[in-house]
């Protein structure tokens, strides 16, 4: 048996998984001789060049295996997967965006076994300039996405009121006990994942990794954020080739996390909130536009009313036309 398995779900990753894989690689080298593990590579049908880089990868380097979906089936459906090919004590759910920094894995298992009742344990994540992710958050209450949706939390960064759902209050230096983790770095014991019976499928893509936290919380176990492990992670870097449908997806999983965990009725009031908080940034941005004076006005507005359009309208078909057309006008830019 491994002591890690790492899982990670690649749809069109063209220019991030790259860098993914080979930070993998040297930091476990490197860094953690004594740690066995292995890497399985979900790819979610992708129709960029990424298959045929991963192709090439999995076979120079035996430790990484490469599985092929026929369609996308979305990130948690195809975790499954992974999860269950998976043969490490530890899994770790870690996405293609994203790149190992600095730590030895070695001493963030140690840490983990030596806790009482351990659930998911997240990292510290940095964006591409260095600045901190808030990648580990409190559970989302009807409160706590007003405050979002109203900017609240980033006037009030100090306030354990506003600040709470992205806990803006700490500084994150220090090891502590918190509600969930970000799923672009997610690490647990593959007993308590299959335990929990893995991520929820229902979510095809964001929340899914909100759901499992709690779902642990609930059955007594403890959810860690651990800073001495960090990684660099392209927050959207893939998804961010479609900003509206990232932003409705967000939102529709909530929407979602909300009718699962709570009821109907929570599901109801935080489409109004989101409602509440899209028309508001959407004054902001038009008064933006009207009263700005040699400054490249921004497209939001418009923006915004595709979000809603989406979020509240039913689900087309074909959605994915746009992203795909985006992607072939981009030539498939690379991260530099």
């Amino acid at each position: 048996m491994n002591d890690i398995s790492i899982i990670i779900v690649n749809y069109n990753g063209t220019g991030f998984i790259e860098g993914c894989l080979n930070s993998i690689k040297k930091n476990l080298i490197d860094n953690d001789k004594g740690i066995s593990y292995e890497v399985i590579i979900i790819d979610n049908a992708s129709f960029d060049s990424s298959p045929i880089f991963l192709d090439k990868f999995c076979c120079e380097n035996r430790d990484f295996k490469l599985v092929k979906n026929q369609s996308n089936t979305g990130f948690g459906a195809a975790s499954n997967i992974g999860a269950r090919k998976a043969g490490g004590e530890f899994l770790l759910f870690f996405n293609p965006d994203c790149r190992v920094l600095a730590g030895e894995m070695g001493s963030m298992l140690d840490f983990y076994r030596n806790k009482r009742n351990p659930g998911v344990f997240g990292a510290r994540i940095l964006n591409s300039d260095g600045s901190l992710q808030l990648s580990c958050r409190a559970f989302p209450t009807l409160a706590r996405q007003f405050y979002e949706s109203f900017f609240c939390f980033r006037i009030f960064k100090k306030n354990r009121i506003f600040g709470s759902y992205f806990m803006t209050w700490w500084d994150h230096k220090t090891p502590r006990v918190v509600d969930w983790v970000s799923g672009s770095f997610m690490l647990v014991k593959k007993k308590i994942f299959e335990d929990a019976y893995g991520f929820d499928s229902d979510y095809f893509m964001y929340s899914e990794d909100t759901d499992l936290c709690l779902k642990l919380y609930r059955n007594g176990y403890q959810n860690y954020y651990y800073p001495f492990y960090s990684v660099e992670h392209a927050d959207a870097g893939i998804a961010s080739w479609d900003v509206v449908g990232r932003e409705t997806e967000v939102w529709k999983s909530r929407r979602l996390y909300f009718r699962k965990n709570h009821s109907k009725l929570h599901a109801l009031f935080l489409s109004f909130t989101y409602f509440l908080g899209i028309n508001n940034r959407n004054i902001i941005s038009s008064l933006g536009s009207i009263f700005s004076v040699g400054i490249r006005k921004s497209n939001k507005t418009g923006m915004y009313f595709q979000v809603l359009a989406r979020y509240f309208g039913k689900q087309v078909k074909g959605g994915e036309t746009s992203l795909i057309e985006k992607r072939r006008e981009k030539g498939f830019e690379k991260r530099k």
